[in-house]
């Protein structure tokens, strides 16, 4: 009786124990996790001073704000929620307020990422397999092809969902404080949220571990658990609406984040879905370099089938695939399946790795009989691995950050932002301020100079909706109130992204409005495969744009 007893007992991550003594070292597992976590370090100290490509401009340059006391949709303005914003400004607020010290936080984020993957991945795999889908998170989660070294809100959504996660499964082990720790997974879910509406999906998921771990058709009790958990998720959101409405501008806040998001979201039609969709896979797996970690991509998707064989009970494969389904959900809104969006994905992924590796390895110890086969399914993982870490290693350990910018982003001008940054830095005073027609908040962060109007994307002026008339209105009257000192102009095509039907009343005013009251000081000529010189003062006489895209400077007159 007490043999059964002890049975019944028996984790999922013991059951999936493959019988080597070796493999269940506990020094080996974590020399191997100590390996893979050295060489993320090390990868994401070398992408440190990696220039900020847009998106990331804009969260520091918010961050900025909020740190002067500003509350976000006042002077600048996204569709976002605010949760990454604040993220950004906490991590300047400890590390600085620079390029180093949001990479810095990027840097510890991935690292505590990874380890929460290893602790969720021991409820559903061996000790070794949940290694494995350490490595494979956090490795391929430096991939170029996921613009993985830029510090997107999908890390910060991912680390507070994984997160909660981790909370909510803890609970199931220990029966301390177990109503705190429900109320507290659904306040991690909902920062998952927060840092980007996409997050929502996870809450889903907490939502389903609930269900499966409780659900009772005899004894209702699990309904007041869930109750706590989704008290638990609202009260951020709630606290979130407060302070908007008491102490901001929640109509700004109200209009971007749901009002415009919703215009957003329809601008790709749901026939183009599958386009957009293939294009986006090819852009991550396609290349050479990805090749090692495509083949890892290609194993997660193996191992859905091959989970139904694993000798892992009902309740842990419906949340396994769960989180794959509800972590490919957050992929989706919009159509749009950017690179970086995949990131949110790769847990799932991982421990889909981690089971397909159990469930090898137990069948050729348990059933062959040949325990050497687990050692050459140990063997072809780090293969996978090396080889996509080996095809990688330029942009991993070796080349320099602004030389990989150009090699990646091509024409934007991430890396020149920089050098237009500085001049603007040197040649004006801190109650001076800038005006950006392009979608290059980045030049405004380093400039360290607050944006003349809050639209520090012009995306939204040219995008196709009812609302693009009269945001390029606004942007107009905020210019001419505040008449920057200078003006920038980026004539880069992905800057703006105009169709052929976009509304172009601000490029009329703009020719316009620069001939009377601005004169040319400084043109940098953009490159898809160089970083060119700055041209100003005297080397600026004479001088023609080089190149079809650039960014000129335009200095407001005496």
């Amino acid at each position: 009786m007490n043999a059964k007893k002890t049975k019944v007992k028996q984790s999922d991550a013991t059951i999936n124990e493959p019988q080597s003594s070796f493999f269940e070292n506990d020094k080996f597992v974590f020399l191997l996790l100590g390996i893979a976590v050295l060489i993320v370090f090390i990868a994401r100290m070398h992408l440190l001073s990696f220039p900020f490509e847009r998106d990331e401009g804009e969260y520091a340059y918010f961050g900025k704000l909020i740190l002067d006391c500003h509350a976000p949709y006042t002077l600048a303005y996204n569709m976002k929620l605010p949760g990454t914003y604040y993220m950004y400004a906490m991590i300047m607020a400890i590390f600085g307020e620079s390029i180093l010290g949001v990479h810095i936080g990027l840097t510890i984020i991935s690292l505590a990422s990874m380890i929460l993957v290893f602790l969720i991945s021991k409820n559903f795999a061996s000790k070794l397999g949940a290694v494995i889908a350490a490595t494979s998170f956090g490795v391929i989660g430096t991939s170029w092809t996921l613009l993985a070294q830029a510090a997107h809100a999908t890390h910060f959504v991912i680390f507070y969902a994984l997160l909660g996660t981790f909370v909510l499964l803890q609970l199931y082990k220990s029966k301390k404080y177990t109503l705190i720790r429900y109320f507290l997974s659904g306040v991690l879910f909902s920062l998952a949220f927060i840092c980007k509406q996409s997050g929502l999906f996870f809450m889903f998921f907490g939502f389903t571990i609930i269900l499966v771990k409780e659900f009772n058709v005899k004894n209702f009790s699990f309904i007041k658990n869930l109750a706590l958990y989704l008290a638990g998720f609202v009260f951020p959101i709630i606290s979130m609406l407060l302070y908007f409405y008491f102490f901001a501008d929640f109509d700004k806040f109200w209009f971007w984040t749901v009002s415009y998001l919703l215009k957003y979201g329809d601008q790709i039609p749901l026939s183009s879905a599958y386009t957009m969709f293939k294009t986006s896979i090819g852009s991550i797996t396609g290349n050479y370099t990805s090749a090692g970690y495509f083949a890892l991509w290609l194993l997660s998707l193996l191992a859905i089938p091959f989970l139904y064989i694993n000798k892992t009970t009902f309740q842990t494969k419906i949340i396994i695939i769960s989180f794959f389904v509800f972590s490919f959900l957050t992929v989706v809104p919009g159509f749009y399946f950017r690179s970086h969006y995949f990131i949110t994905l790769l847990p799932a992924m991982a421990i889909l790795i981690a089971t397909l590796f159990d469930t090898i390895n137990t069948f050729a110890i348990e059933k062959l009989k040949v325990p050497g086969l687990a050692y050459l399914n140990l063997f072809i993982f780090i293969m996978f691995l090396g080889s996509g870490i080996k095809a990688n290693a330029d942009y991993l350990f070796k080349r320099k950050p602004e030389v990989s910018c150009k090699k990646i982003y091509g024409s934007n001008p991430f890396a020149e932002s920089i050098k237009v940054a500085k001049f603007l830095e040197k040649n004006t005073t801190k109650d001076d301020k800038i005006a950006v027609l392009g979608s290059e908040p980045q030049i405004c962060f380093y400039a360290n100079r607050y944006s003349a109007s809050g639209y520090i994307y012009t995306y939204n002026l040219v995008e196709i909706h009812s609302y693009a008339h009269e945001m390029q209105k606004e942007m107009i009257k905020e210019i001419e109130t505040t008449r920057p000192k200078y003006i920038v102009i980026v004539t880069v095509a992905t800057s703006w992204l105009t169709r052929p039907d976009s509304e172009r009343l601000i490029f009329n005013w703009a020719d316009a409005y620069l001939a009377k009251n601005y004169k040319n000081v400084g043109i940098l000529d953009i490159y898809p495969n160089k970083i060119s010189q700055f041209v100003t003062g005297e080397k600026l006489v004479g001088y023609a744009p080089q190149s079809q895209e650039g960014i000129i400077v335009f200095e407001r007159n005496q």
